[in-house]
Parts: C-alpha cells; sequence; structure tokens
C-alpha cells in the first residue's frame, strides 16, 4: 500500500512540473489584459478552487490584473514549490503546509484567510442516513477517504483519528484513497462510494451532495493562509493580491464576512428534528444555502 501510494504522489508531482519543464525557454506569458508581462502565479489546494475561482473573477473584473492559479494536492504542490520556485504565492488547504514551506525557507509573508471544517459528504437527501461514525463502518456502506501523504484533508483526518483510536477502523473499510478532496467528493456524486470526508467549502461545487456533521470530525479543522513565495517573480503584485484575499473591505472578496447555512440536526435513528441558522466558517457568501446533517 505504502509502495503505492508514494508512486501516485510522485506522478502527481511529476505531472505538476510537466508543463513547466517540458516548455522551451521557459513558459511564456500573456495576461490576457494586453501587457507582456507574466502574471502572478498562485499555487493554490484543490479544495478551494471554487471559491478561489469566484474570487479571481471579481479581482480581475476591478482591477485589470490577472493571476495564474495551479490547483492540486497541497503535498504535491509544496513538493513542486521547493523544486522549481515556480511560483508567486502559496495557498495550500492547511497551515501545517506554510509551516514546511517555512521551515524550507521557501515563503516570506503569510496572510491568514479562513478555516475550513471537515464534514462528512453524502448524496442530497442522505438515502443510507449516515449520521454516526460506525455508521461508516457497516460492510454495506463505501467510504473515501483522501490519501493523507498527499492531500490536507486526509493528513489532518488521519492525525486526528489516530489519537481517538478511529483511523485503523477507518482505514480498514475506506475503498479508495483519492489524491485530492475534489476526487473524493467527486466519486461520492459519481455513486462510486456512498461518503467521503471532506472540507466543507468543497460542497459548493457539488449540489447533489451535502454534509454530515459526525461528533468524531467536529474538532478537525484546518486553518488557511496564504504565503508569498521567497523569490516570487513578481512580488509585489503577489503582495497585492495576498492582501486582496485577506482584506476585511466589504468591497474585497468576503472571505472573512460571516456566512449562514441551514443545519439540520437529526436525531439517531437519521430523522429530521429540527432546523435552525448557524455562524462560521471560510469563504463566507458562496456557500450560502449547503444542507448539513448532525446527529443529535
Amino acid at each position: 500500500m505504502v509502495a503505492v501510494v508514494s508512486v501516485a504522489v510522485s506522478l502527481t508531482m511529476l505531472a505538476g512540473l510537466g508543463l513547466l519543464v517540458l516548455m522551451p525557454g521557459g513558459p511564456q506569458w500573456s495576461n490576457g489584459w494586453g501587457g507582456s508581462s507574466p502574471p502572478v502565479v498562485l499555487m493554490c489546494a484543490a479544495s478551494n478552487r471554487g471559491v478561489m475561482e469566484s474570487i479571481l473573477a471579481d479581482y480581475r473584473s476591478e482591477t485589470g490584473r490577472d493571476v495564474v492559479v495551479q490547483y492540486g494536492p497541497s503535498q504535491a504542490l509544496l513538493a513542486s514549490l521547493s523544486i522549481t520556485g515556480a511560483a508567486d504565492l502559496f495557498l495550500p488547504a492547511d497551515d501545517s503546509y506554510l509551516d514546511m514551506a517555512s521551515e524550507q525557507g521557501l515563503i516570506d509573508a503569510t496572510f491568514p484567510l479562513a478555516e475550513m471544517r471537515a464534514v462528512l459528504a453524502v448524496p442530497r437527501g442522505n438515502p443510507l442516513g449516515l449520521v454516526t461514525f460506525d455508521d461508516l463502518l457497516m460492510e454495506r456502506v463505501r467510504v473515501a477517504v483522501a490519501n493523507p501523504d498527499a492531500a490536507a484533508i486526509g493528513m489532518i483526518t488521519k492525525t486526528t483519528l489516530e489519537a481517538s483510536g478511529d483511523w485503523e477502523r477507518l482505514e480498514a473499510v475506506a475503498k479508495v484513497f483519492p489524491t485530492t478532496v475534489t476526487e473524493v467528493a467527486s466519486a461520492v456524486q459519481l455513486g462510486a462510494v456512498d461518503a467521503g470526508i471532506v472540507y466543507d467549502v468543497v460542497l459548493h461545487e457539488y449540489p447533489q451532495l451535502e454534509g454530515v456533521e459526525l461528533m468524531e470530525l467536529r474538532g478537525l479543522r484546518s486553518q488557511v493562509g496564504v504565503a508569498v513565495v521567497a523569490g516570487a517573480r513578481q512580488p509585489r503584485e503577489a503582495m497585492r493580491f495576498a492582501r486582496y484575499l485577506a482584506s476585511a473591505d466589504s468591497r474585497a472578496p468576503p472571505i472573512r464576512r460571516i456566512w449562514i447555512y441551514t443545519l439540520c440536526s437529526v436525531n439517531q435513528q437519521g430523522r429530521r428534528r429540527s432546523r435552525k441558522t448557524v455562524c462560521g466558517g471560510p469563504f463566507a457568501p458562496v456557500l450560502t444555502g449547503l444542507f448539513f446533517w448532525r446527529a443529535a
């Protein structure tokens, strides 16, 4: 199993590096706005793709500046950054990767942005009535967990559940270990599995899914930040975009604003018991309307 994981991660990293390595004379840029200077390059965790694309549309419209984004698993992005340094900004899915990048001298200024929570993604309506951790261990339930050696959500899931003694039980029944959190969500949406552990923010891209809050996952959160890469090719523009992401200005993308979603509490039999509105979470308004289940 370890050998397979290592090969998968290596292939992921090679795929991410391929375009930069194979392009003769290095990458050729067009900023999309009539200029010839290279745009800011952002390495961004796949979990934040939906939110980031929305933010980028606003940024381009408001400033006329462009940002090129490379999406992928946090570990593969960190490896790519350490090998090529071909980025101006680094935004992994958990700030532990920023700590590792800092220890390697790969980044300079860091801006905290938001917090993401781990939830169980299930088809909308929760047809199997999965509301407890033990429900995932039933023989008939197919579960996906992101690869702990590649994706932030997999890493923090393993770390958290190892502390409680639940990781071995989950690992034993998991059917697939995708390299990104979005692949986990896609597997659930396509029916390849019945459930998978994802970040709440990812559900914005999957309207056919909803989230289940499990007691064992309630403390499982990732702090999200963005860092300017040491030796960035466009340090001034990189700093400008990082500040734009972190800004609390009402005119800026509302990463830090409070958002509202509907939370359904359910009893242990999976029946709806009450509905209430709660506040909190990352990348605010884009998540409005997500539907969550929580065990009583």
